[in-house]
This record gives structure tokens, C-alpha cells and sequence, in this order.
């Protein structure tokens, strides 16, 4: 296995000064750095980050924070996870860094992962992967010096060494909306599993934005993550006292499959209602029918969310927007 040493000499420069080229010190030139990169590649040479670390008590390692989940599988499950952490992972990889998850099913069991990658793991950059108010895992970091990026709302006083990625989620609410409209659906639920998760509010005010301009009723449904027996229960007593319904808005793409699965248990038949999902993750062509989505790039979230916080792009915003697209299927049929 090839040392440093040996990329030195193949380079015709001291151990120290490829080192300082290995770590884009601007102490060396340009030129010098091209031929130490060169060696390396040409020895197969890989630094040995884990002696570094315990040296800098630095690491190279990125922190991933996921949203608390009663059931941890469900974040296993979900594309949408799976899609943004490969964004990151690709960007981290090409700067040769890490990625470690912070996961929990509670408040309590995530902020002590989070604090044992910060103090244990010397962990100093994390990418948060939801934004919710009154948050105590954010507000602890906030307190902490890390660099840290959010996947979500910015919804308190910027701080410094924090900045977002999202999607105009507010405007996505909406234009779904629009689209079921357009469709000749009048009578539309915006279906949720917890409204303190900004994403999933932003999205509910942009269908109530729609729903007020056309004088139109704001009809409302939270279900449950996790307790399909009052779901059910749950779905069938508001669909009895509304009968009007014509279409839904899940919050994203697995609460459309929930309710697919909750309309199939109901015995109600599958074109019974108009459905549109947000993500357009792998699941949504596989559906029965297949799901309408607004696609908001997940994958490009988790690459600029690693981008802003691993190269320090200059923006005028701390927060950076991507576009979202609505991908029709077989779930939104227009009204005959």
C-alpha cells in the first residue's frame, strides 16, 4: 500500500510539501499540486483520513439528521430519505468526506445521537433533512459550533453558519391545487400526518390559498404514520359526513399510497377519487393507479445541500430554491 512518502518521491517533492499539496494548502503552487495529485493517482493512493482526524480531532465525516420517527422503518422505506442522502453522498464523496445518520424515535434519542456525533465523532458540519418549529435538536446545534445546512423552511432569525435548500413548497400546495382544478375538481381534502413539519403546512396554506380564491370549501384530513386501524376507521367516518369529495392532496407520495391502500380496505374502488402525491418518488409509477406528483427533485436537494455546505457557495440568500414539477398519471383523470 503506498504511503505518502512514496507519493513524495514519484512527485520529486518532501513528504511535508505533499501533504500541504494533499490538503490544497496555498502555501504550494498549482504546478506542484498537479504532479502530487498525479502521483497519487498513479500509486492508487488513498489518505488515511482516520489517523488525521485523531491528530486535528477534526473528521471528515458529514452528519445526516433525520426527521424523529416512531417507527424507524418508515424512514428506511421512504424514497424520498433514500433519494436526497444519495445526493449528498455523491457531492461528499467527490470531497472526500463521509456521511453518518442521526436518527431517532424521539426528541430525546435524536438529540443524544446528534450530540454524540458533534462530541464524540468531532463531527463539525451536519445537513439537517427536515425543518419543524419549536425544534430542540436544531435549537441545540444552533448553540454549537458547526457548520449546517437545512433541507426545509428557514422559519426563525437566520443564524450565520446556517443555511437552506428547499422548494417553493407554499407555491407547489398550490399549484396542485390549480391542477385538480383544472381538472374539474372542486372538492379537494389536503391530506397530512403532522402540520408541525413546515414542509407539510407550507403545502396545506398553498392548497388553502387556492381554496380561498375560488370560495371554495378547505376540507382537512391528518392521519396517522403508523395506526392504519383508526386511519381506516378515521377515513370512512369523513368520507360519510362528505360525501361531495372529489379529490385528494396527500402531503406527499407514501400518504398517497396510504390512502390507496385505506380506499382499497373500504372497499372503495380505485378511480373513486382523484389523488396527487408530492416527491414523484420510485413508488409513484408502480401505484395502482399509477400517482400523480410534483416532482421536487429530491436527489438535486441532497446535492446542493452538500454543495453549500462542503464548498461555501456565495449566495445573496441563505436559503436556495429549487423548482418543482407536477408529473401527471393515471391517478388525476379528468371529471367526464
Amino acid at each position: 500500500m503506498a504511503t505518502i512518502k512514496d507519493v513524495a518521491k514519484l512527485a520529486g517533492v518532501s513528504a511535508s510539501t505533499a501533504s500541504r499539496a494533499l490538503h490544497d494548502s496555498n502555501m504550494i503552487s498549482e504546478a506542484t499540486k498537479e504532479r502530487v495529485r498525479k502521483a497519487m493517482a498513479e500509486l492508487d493512493y488513498s489518505p488515511n483520513y482516520a489517523a488525521q482526524n485523531l491528530v486535528n480531532r477534526k473528521t471528515n465525516t458529514v452528519g445526516i439528521v433525520l426527521p424523529v420517527r416512531e417507527n424507524q422503518d418508515s424512514l428506511g422505506n421512504n424514497p424520498f430519505f433514500m433519494q436526497i442522502i444519495q445526493g449528498i453522498s455523491s457531492i461528499c464523496s467527490e470531497n472526500d468526506y463521509m456521511v453518518s445518520l442521526a436518527t431517532g424515535r424521539s426528541n430525546e434519542e435524536l438529540q443524544k445521537n446528534v450530540q454524540t456525533l458533534i462530541r464524540s465523532g468531532n463531527i463539525d458540519k451536519l445537513i439537517f433533512l427536515y425543518s419543524k418549529k419549536g425544534d430542540p435538536i436544531f435549537d441545540y446545534v444552533k448553540q454549537q459550533k458547526v457548520s449546517c445546512v437545512v433541507v426545509g423552511q428557514a422559519y426563525d432569525a437566520l443564524t450565520d453558519h446556517i443555511q437552506y435548500v428547499d422548494n417553493n413548497n407554499f407555491q407547489a400546495g398550490y399549484d396542485a391545487a390549480v391542477f385538480l382544478g383544472q381538472k374539474g375538481y372542486h372538492n379537494i381534502v389536503y391530506a397530512y400526518t403532522d402540520l408541525e413539519e413546515l414542509v407539510q403546512a407550507e403545502r396545506y396554506e398553498g392548497y388553502q390559498s387556492y381554496i380561498k380564491q375560488q370560495g371554495l370549501r378547505d376540507h382537512h384530513l391528518g392521519l396517522s404514520r403508523v395506526d392504519n386501524r383508526a386511519n381506516l376507521e378515521k377515513l370512512q367516518s369523513f368520507l360519510a359526513k362528505n360525501p361531495e369529495i372529489e379529490a385528494f392532496i396527500a402531503c406527499d407520495d407514501i400518504q398517497a399510497i396510504r390512502l390507496q391502500r385505506l380506499f382499497k380496505e373500504a372497499d372503495i374502488a380505485n378511480n373513486r377519487y382523484a389523488l396527487l402525491g408530492f416527491n414523484n418518488s420510485l413508488i409513484t409509477e408502480i401505484a395502482n393507479p399509477s400517482l400523480t406528483s410534483v416532482d421536487i427533485f429530491p436527489q438535486e436537494l441532497g446535492e446542493e445541500a452538500a454543495n453549500l455546505l462542503l464548498k461555501k457557495i456565495l449566495q445573496e440568500s441563505q436559503t436556495l430554491i429549487i423548482p418543482h414539477q407536477i408529473i401527471e398519471r393515471e391517478s388525476t383523470a379528468s371529471i367526464k
